[in-house]
């Protein structure tokens, strides 16, 4: 994306965020920016795609920082998965991002009310899957039910409460919800009760749950398995630090370069495809899917 196209999304954020979706117009927009019309529908070809942009953009940032929680540590770590929310909760309250959305929700746009609902979708399908992570597959038929619950409670209880008491420890807030989360786990899977099934988010996310998961969140996954694998199951010192020092370099080149180099991601990946340790193991089979997924985009 060229520098000028991203001022424009720069300053289309600060003005929807300012006045409102219906209320900013896109002479303001493009007077603020200080573009010609013609160049603005040469970025957009709305206003309701430059509002896609804006909050692609949030989205980006957060799960950027989202999912830098999870580099190098156990996923099933309920303190982790505090955090990630944490995060999520700040980010939004920050950016008044809650607002925005509902400005766009009331409005006549049923193309961009149909993006927000997909990601939601795409939100609740993280929290399901980060559910399965912390409680174990075997719960996973319960654990979209308990995703929604969860939803609601970290953004409509935490908002009720603010009203009604003043400010929230968010942290403190959120593990509340986990233990009640635990509480309902264990009781809808002891009893074998499923309102709606993990399958219903095959029709609402193109490609189904697996196939929309994260690339950051599936390499991240990957990576640490791997990493557990080679600390805890190989000997040699000199080659698990050689592998380990290969594996955190592609990780970093995937991660936090903005234009990841092709062939040296390519070298590295074939460079340990010839290990037939490694090539054993279904964690690298994992780790090298993704990557070569990367690749052939």
């Amino acid at each position: 994306m060229n520098v000028r196209k991203k001022q424009v999304i720069s300053h289309a954020k600060k003005l929807f965020i300012g006045k409102g979706y219906r209320n900013t117009s896109i002479q303001e927009i493009i007077e603020d920016s200080g573009i010609s019309r013609g160049t603005f529908y040469n970025y957009f070809p709305s206003k309701s795609e430059l509002f896609k942009a804006v909050y692609d953009s949030f989205l980006e940032e957060y799960h950027q920082q989202r999912d830098e929680l999870i580099i190098g540590r156990d996923l099933s770590n309920i303190d982790i998965f505090i955090e990630q929310l944490y995060v999520q909760r700040k980010s939004h309250s920050h950016n008044q991002l809650f607002a925005l959305i509902e400005d766009v929700m009331v409005s006549n746009d049923i193309e961009l009310k149909d993006y927000l609902k997909q990601t939601r979708w795409l939100y609740l399908n993280w929290i399901h899957n980060r559910l399965v992570d912390i409680f174990g597959v075997e719960k996973k038929p319960y654990l979209l039910d308990c995703a929604i619950i969860l939803s609601a409670m970290v953004q409509h209880h935490m908002h009720f409460y603010s009203i009604a008491k003043g400010d929230l420890d968010a942290k403190k807030a959120i593990r509340y919800y986990l233990d009640r989360i635990k509480v309902i786990v264990d009781d809808v899977s002891k009893n074998d009760v499923v309102l709606i099934e993990p399958e219903v988010l095959t029709m609402f996310i193109p490609g189904g749950p697996k196939g929309n998961r994260d690339f950051c969140y599936d390499l991240i996954q990957s990576v640490n398995q791997l990493k557990t694998y080679l600390e805890q199951e190989v000997v040699d010192a000199e080659f698990r630090a050689e592998k380990l020092q290969i594996i955190e370099f592609l990780q970093d080149e995937l991660l936090h370069n903005k234009e990841p180099r092709h062939y040296l991601v390519k070298n590295m990946i074939a460079s340990l495809n010839h290990d037939s340790i490694l090539r054993g193991t279904s964690c690298y089979g994992r780790f090298r899917e993704i990557i070569m997924e990367w690749l052939n985009k």
